[in-house]
């Protein structure tokens, strides 16, 4: 009991770990846009090392995937999952936003409204930036949590809890100010755990979350550029 207890709590923090590392690049986005009109040196300094931070996140992220991986080999891509997925995304997300609008009178989350306020202001902030949101991020928080967390609790046949804990665990790190914005990324975040766990190949929620961004990014570039 003990021994189980220990091994739980081991999981615990490591996955906490990888919270607050996945938390920790921004900073460095943030850094840079306090320069964004003085000093293009700095900006490029920190946006340098806010790529180095996600690489770094993403090689200890997929170690500890492969080291806690319950599927196996990867089974391929799935089109037709990818093509689903986003679809099932889209649509919750939308049911979700139209509720959030309602109930609250927003328009768009504090996530997405964080994210459009980065846009705009410096050339190389705003290019790097949107390419680790479309490659970089979605790289790193699948295999946190995707690849690791739902393979690192509950065992392989249990997929709701897997995919329940996932969607908690994943909308935790996007700031929310009521139920239904928490619920948005929540619902994400299990679409996504369930892609995963039904094709057995990581990719395919990778490739979901990667269009996902992609788009969201596009729509926010046309509003602030």
């Amino acid at each position: 009991m003990i021994k189980v207890i220990r091994q739980w709590t081991s999981k615990v923090i490591l996955i906490a770990l990888m919270l607050i590392a996945i938390e920790v690049p921004p900073m460095a986005v943030n850094f840079a846009l306090r320069y964004s009109k003085t000093n293009q040196l700095i900006v490029d300094g920190f946006m340098a090392l806010f790529i180095g931070l996600m690489l770094a996140i993403i090689w200890w992220a997929h170690r500890t995937y492969e080291a806690y991986n319950q599927l196996g080999q990867p089974a391929g891509i799935k089109v037709g999952w990818i093509i689903g997925g986003y679809l099932a995304i889209i649509l919750g997300m939308d049911v979700l936003s139209y509720l959030n609008q309602l109930i609250y009178h927003q328009t768009e989350t504090a996530n997405n409204a964080a994210l459009g306020s980065i846009l705009g202001h410096n050339e190389v902030i705003t290019i790097v930036f949107c390419f680790s949101a479309v490659v970089l991020s979605p790289i790193a928080e699948e295999f946190i949590f995707r690849g690791t967390l739902t393979n690192m609790f509950f065992k392989r046949g249990n997929i709701w809890p897997k995919v329940i804990l996932s969607g908690i665990v994943f909308s935790t790190g996007h700031m929310s100010t009521n139920p239904i914005s928490f619920l948005i990324y929540a619902y994400m975040g299990m679409v996504l755990a369930y892609v995963y766990l039904r094709t057995d190949d990581i990719r395919n929620s990778i490739a979901i979350h990667m269009i996902n961004n992609a788009i969201a990014m596009y729509v926010l570039l046309v509003q602030v550029i």
